[in-house]
């Protein structure tokens, strides 16, 4: 059986996304009885969380991989219904939605403003705009363990590797809120929202940090058997600490924003 993209997306992130979408429908506070758009939904995360905390709500889930709504349709909802889209091209007509939101997201587009901008133009007056992005330089410890060791270890391309997966564009609050300033959305407001990453011991963190990150494989694999194992030790004794090889719970941190359509 081949896996998929979205095979590979539920094992190494998924039951993180679903964890996270909880945290930040609370922040997002949308109309319990709306029209709810989920830009750029992937395998379905939010879009069924928010039809759990919203069931009076009709919402819609929206993903350019055929492969991701493949997977969304598999625990799909009644008040839920999932089509294949364009963030930076919404297929809808304008004011279509009281609210719109996106999760892990704006960091992986080519153009975020114009993604903003589509999920302005299809919202309402008065409609809930809001986003989250993964704190990858302060808040991931499920990446800073293999990065930091891949630094320390080889100095110039593994500090090359950490630098290109944490130069993404919007690294704190401030770049969020910008992004909805310069929208000219109003009564802007941020938070950086936690959640716990919880692991059976070592090879359940490391085979789907593998998995599912490219950057990660392709640097891994592209080293001999020697460093690839020293590598890897390096990791492992980090995970492990000062304790035997088990359970873990490491923080994860997303930066999010929400603002009010004009």
């Amino acid at each position: 059986m081949t896996t998929s993209a979205a095979d590979i997306y539920e094992i190494a992130m998924g039951r993180w996304s679903r964890r996270l979408a909880r945290t930040f429908l609370a922040f997002v506070d949308a109309p319990a009885c709306g029209t709810l758009l989920d830009v750029g939904c992937g395998t379905g995360s939010l879009t069924l969380a928010a039809a759990t905390r919203y069931p009076s709500a009709n919402i819609t889930g929206i993903d350019l991989l055929p492969d991701y709504l493949g997977e969304a349709l598999l625990n799909t909802a009644p008040n839920v219904k999932f089509q294949p889209g364009d963030a930076s091209a919404l297929p809808y007509e304008n004011a279509s939605f009281d609210a719109a939101f996106s999760q892990l997201v704006l960091n992986d587009l080519a153009e975020p403003e114009k993604a903003l901008s589509e999920m302005q133009r299809v919202t309402r007056p008065g409609g809930v705009i809001a986003a989250t992005v993964w704190d990858r330089a302060g808040g991931l410890a499920v990446l800073r363990l293999f990065l930091d060791a891949a630094a320390i270890l080889f100095d110039g391309e593994g500090e090359a590797l950490r630098a290109r997966i944490f130069n993404v564009a919007f690294k704190d609050e401030d770049a969020l809120l910008d992004l909805w300033a310069d929208a000219g959305l109003t009564e802007i407001g941020t938070a950086t929202l936690s959640i716990r990453m919880d692991f059976l011991d070592f090879n359940d963190y490391w085979q789907p940090l593998l998995g599912s990150h490219s950057l990660i494989r392709d640097f891994f694999t592209s080293l001999d058997a020697k460093a690839a194992h020293s590598l890897q030790d390096a990791v492992r004794r980090s995970y492990i600490g000062s304790g035997n090889d088990g359970r873990r719970s490491l923080v994860a941190s997303a930066l999010a924003v929400r603002g009010i359509a004009r």
